[in-house]
C-alpha cells in the first residue's frame, strides 16, 4: 500500500508542467486595470475633444463679392509666329570711294535730306592729277601724229598724181606719134623701123602710166594705213584721259537717292582707298521690319503672309516681304531673316528701333477659348475656377496658343462653361470659393 503510494507521487512528479500556470484569481486582475485605462483615456479624450470642436474657430468659406467671369466660347483662331526684329529703312546706300584719296570736304552731316545727286564729299588724288597731265600730253602727241600722217599722205599724193599725169601726157604724145608713123609707112615715106621705134616709145609711156597709178595706189594704202594707225592711238589716248577725267569726277561722292544721311565715317584730311564708305544714306519714307525668325518656326512662314508689329508703343500692320535663304547664327540662337514691309509705314519711330513681329501662319474655326485676364497669371496657365450656382471649383486646366485678347482651351473645360477671369491671389490656394452672383461682371 505504502509502495503504490509511492509510484502514484513519483508519476505525478514525472508529468509536472514546467511552466506553472499563474493563479486564476491575479489574471483576472489584470484585465480589470487595463480596461480601466482603457475607459479613462477615452473619458479623457472626449472630454478634450468636445471643448476644443466648440471653441476652436473653424475655417470659414471664402465668399467672392466682387469679380469678372467669361464663358468658353468657340471663335475663330490665327496661329502666329513671334520674332523679334528691327526697324530699318527698306533701302540703304553705302556711298563708297571710286578710288583712293584725300577727304578735301564733306559737305553734308547725318540727318541732312539729300536729293539724287547731291554732292557729299570731296576728295582729292595727287596721282589722278599727275595721270591726267601724262594722258593730256599722249592726247597731243597722237594729235600730232595724226595731223603729220594726213599731211604726209596728201604731199605724197599730190606728188604722185603729178607724176601720173605727166606720164598720161608722155603716153598721149606717144600715141599720135605712133599713129602718124603708121600713116607715113603706109605711104611709104618712113622705113619699118621709125614705125616700131614709135610702138615701143608708147609701151614705154604705156608702161610709166601703170607705174605711175601703182605707185600711187600704194601710196594712198599705206597712208591710209598711217592714218588709221595714228587716229587709233589718238582715240586710246583720248579714252584714256577720259576715264581719268571720270576718276577725277567721281571725286565728287554723290548721293545715288533721294533720302537721309545715316553717319559720315570720315573727316577731312583722311586718306582713304578705293571701296571705303564715306558716307550712308537710306530712303526713310520705305522702313521694313527685319524679323530674326527661329528656325523651326521658319518653315510654316511664306511670302505673302499678314503680320502685326508692335514697336514704338503702338503696333502697325505689315505683310512678309522675302524669306532669307539660308539661317544664320545670332543672339537668339539659329534663326532666319524675314523681312515684313509695313502699311502704313510709322513716322515717328526712328530707323534702328527694336520691334516685335507677329506672322500669321494659320487659320482655324471652331476653337474652345477664353478672355485673356488677371487668372491666367494668377493661376499659372495651370487652374481655373469654374463657376457652379453660388460657388465655383477649383480645375485643372491646359491652355494652347494665344490670339489677340483670347487664348486657346485644350483641355480641362467645356463650352459654356462659366469661369472666373479677375485675379486667383487671394484665394488660389482653396479647391473651392463662394461667390455672390450679383458680385460677377461678364467679361
Amino acid at each position: 500500500m505504502g509502495h503504490e503510494q509511492q509510484q502514484t507521487d513519483a508519476g505525478a512528479k514525472r508529468f509536472e508542467p514546467i511552466v506553472r500556470r499563474p493563479p486564476a484569481a491575479g489574471g483576472g486582475r489584470l484585465r480589470r486595470d487595463a480596461g480601466l485605462v482603457v475607459f479613462v483615456v477615452v473619458v479623457l479624450g472626449v472630454v478634450v475633444a468636445v471643448p476644443a470642436y466648440f471653441l476652436i474657430p473653424r475655417e470659414r468659406p471664402y465668399v467672392l463679392a466682387n469679380y469678372t467671369y467669361a464663358e468658353v466660347r468657340l471663335g475663330e483662331f490665327r496661329d502666329v509666329v513671334g520674332a523679334p526684329g528691327t526697324l530699318v529703312p527698306a533701302r540703304t546706300v553705302d556711298i563708297r570711294a571710286g578710288s583712293g584719296g584725300v577727304v578735301q570736304e564733306i559737305v553734308v552731316a547725318p540727318g541732312q535730306q539729300v536729293s539724287q545727286g547731291a554732292p557729299v564729299c570731296q576728295l582729292h588724288s595727287p596721282e589722278l592729277v599727275t595721270r591726267r597731265e601724262d594722258a593730256r600730253r599722249q592726247v597731243l602727241s597722237a594729235e600730232d601724229s595724226l595731223a603729220k600722217a594726213r599731211l604726209d599722205a596728201s604731199q605724197s599724193e599730190e606728188r604722185l598724181e603729178r607724176d601720173l599725169a605727166e606720164a598720161r601726157r608722155a603716153l598721149a604724145a606717144a600715141q599720135v606719134k605712133l599713129a602718124d608713123a603708121r600713116k607715113l609707112y603706109e605711104a611709104g615715106a618712113i622705113p619699118r623701123k621709125q614705125v616700131d621705134d614709135a610702138q615701143a616709145e608708147a609701151d614705154r609711156a604705156r608702161s610709166q602710166v601703170e607705174a605711175r597709178e601703182q605707185e600711187l595706189s600704194a601710196a594712198k594704202s599705206v597712208a591710209a594705213l598711217q592714218i588709221e594707225t595714228c587716229t587709233r592711238q589718238l582715240e586710246a589716248a583720248r579714252s584714256s584721259l577720259q576715264a581719268i577725267e571720270d576718276a577725277i569726277a567721281s571725286l565728287v561722292l554723290r548721293s545715288p537717292i533721294q533720302g537721309t544721311v545715316l553717319d559720315v565715317p570720315v573727316v577731312p584730311g583722311a586718306t582713304v582707298s578705293q571701296g571705303t564708305v564715306v558716307a550712308q544714306v537710306a530712303d526713310l519714307g520705305r522702313l521694313v521690319v527685319k524679323a530674326k525668325v527661329s528656325s523651326s518656326d521658319v518653315q510654316h512662314v511664306t511670302v505673302g503672309q499678314l503680320a502685326t508689329v508692335s514697336l514704338g508703343g503702338g503696333s502697325v500692320g505689315g505683310r512678309v516681304q522675302a524669306v532669307a535663304p539660308r539661317a544664320e547664327e545670332s543672339g537668339q540662337g539659329t534663326t532666319v531673316e524675314v523681312v515684313i514691309g509695313l502699311d502704313p509705314p510709322p513716322k515717328d519711330v526712328p530707323p534702328n528701333s527694336a520691334a516685335y513681329a507677329e506672322i500669321q501662319v494659320r487659320e482655324r474655326s471652331g476653337v474652345p477659348y477664353l478672355p485673356r485676364g488677371a487668372f491666367l497669371a494668377s493661376g499659372q496657365e495651370m487652374f481655373v475656377y469654374v463657376i457652379e450656382g453660388n460657388r465655383a471649383y477649383q480645375r485643372d486646366v491646359r491652355f494652347g496658343r494665344a490670339y489677340g485678347n483670347a487664348i486657346e482651351v485644350l483641355d480641362g473645360l467645356s463650352v459654356g462653361e462659366k469661369v472666373i477671369t479677375s485675379s486667383y491671389e487671394e484665394f488660389k490656394d482653396r479647391r473651392d470659393i463662394r461667390v455672390l452672383p450679383e458680385g460677377g461682371r461678364a467679361q
